[in-house]
């Protein structure tokens, strides 16, 4: 706004001379006037009483009703309307205006031009001067109005260099702290993947320790215990380690965790066939520890109370997806469930420890017998299903 000021100033100190010089003294009050307002309004703005879309609306009709005034006394051939087109070509370098204020404002302006043309075209001003001086001020404000232009032109380009620099200087600092980010998080993955391999090895440690205190365990229903508790040690163990291996430390590719389980069970029970139909799914690491675990548990839960008297075991795992969420299932062809089988009011420790996880991950479950016990747990994950059938 200060340059605009600064202009406006020095047109209504040239109108000011020029009615000294005519002997117009009594138009005094229009340039006096229009530079009073210019200083109330600029000092308004600077004391945030007032917001600079008001200041310039209100200085734009100011000129305008200044040069109806200096049209009206010098006449229409002098040339003062020139700086009327002005008003539009500073409105339009602003790009802060919404679409109603660029067709009211231009409107306005245009409105204002076409009734000085209708009302004033050819036709001589109040006060009587020759026509040595009418070409002498068009001349003069056609010259001046350019420069006036010339000014706004190189104090918008000026304006809009410094704040490409400033663009340029922002973009190249918001670059290096984006490598900075960069290098950071590739060295947190780095360090979470090493966490995860530590954790990894440390309950590889605790599992072979309960497989040696197993063998020296002689009460048959305490190395039953010892030999649980160590398979849901390895199958977390097993989480960590798909963990450190991936690309993501906080994502598990799961179809190759559970292919990898279901390796893992085979070692411990080779008498049982283990079968996973799965598809690609990539799920955080706080659904995939309790999924893991859940889907231990039912394989230990159908070894242990499924497989009396049935000549070729199997355990078969399925899991399924869609943008409403993933779908898995565990069944084997064991006896089945019993008729008062109920999990909401679960009478061993395995069944406990599995609604326990299922309300962990927010999941429903339900059961059936289907030639076999068969569960159905779905739920949801923040990754999005990807899909690939296997």
């Amino acid at each position: 706004m200060l340059p605009a000021l600064i202009t406006g100033l020095f047109t209504n100190a040239y109108i000011i001379v020029l009615l000294i010089v005519f002997d117009a003294s009594h138009i005094l009050w229009s340039p006096i006037a229009g530079s009073i307002i210019f200083i109330a309004c600029f000092i308004s703005l600077q004391s945030d009483r007032i917001t600079s879309k008001v200041v310039f609306l209100v200085t734009c009709y100011t000129v305008a009703a200044e040069i109806t005034v200096h049209t009206h006394v010098f006449g229409w051939d002098t040339g003062f309307f020139y700086f009327i087109f002005l008003l539009p070509m500073v409105f339009l370098l602003n790009t802060k205006w919404t679409r109603w204020m660029y067709i009211l404002y231009n409107g306005s302006i245009l409105l204002i031009f076409s009734w000085l043309r209708y009302t004033y075209y050819a036709e001589s001003g109040t006060l009587p001067i020759s026509d040595y001086w009418v070409d002498f001020l068009n001349a003069f404000n056609a010259v001046a109005a350019g420069a006036v232009v010339f000014v706004i032109l190189t104090f918008f380009s000026i304006t809009i260099y410094h704040k490409d620099e400033e663009l340029v200087q922002a973009n190249e600092e918001l670059e290096r702290q984006n490598k900075e980010i960069t290098e950071q998080h590739d060295h947190l993955q780095i360090l979470l993947k090493e966490v995860h391999h530590r954790v990894k090895n440390n309950l590889q440690i605790i599992s072979s320790l309960m497989s040696l205190q197993t063998r020296t365990v002689k009460d048959k229903a305490i190395a039953a215990t010892l030999n649980e508790s160590r398979r849901r040690v390895e199958a977390i163990a097993l989480i960590h380690q798909k963990l450190y291996q991936g690309d993501n430390a906080n994502q598990v590719n799961f179809k190759s965790y559970l292919s990898e389980l279901m390796s893992s069970q085979h070692n411990m029970n080779p008498h049982v066939k283990y079968t996973a139909q799965t598809e690609e799914a990539i799920l955080t690491l706080d659904t995939s520890v309790p999924l893991g675990l859940i889907v231990s548990e039912m394989i230990t839960n159908s070894i242990k109370h499924g497989f009396e008297h049935v000549a070729e075991p199997e355990i078969t795992v399925c899991l399924s997806g869609s943008s409403d969420g993933y779908e898995l299932i565990v069944r084997d062809n064991g006896c089945g469930l019993s008729r008062d089988f109920d999990l909401q009011n679960p009478i061993s420790l395995g069944t406990e420890i599995i609604m326990a996880l299922v309300d962990q991950i927010g999941a429903q479950i339900s059961h059936a017998n289907v030639s076999g016990a068969e569960f159905v747990i779905t739920f949801k994950d923040e990754n999005e299903f990807i899909g690939s059938d296997s």
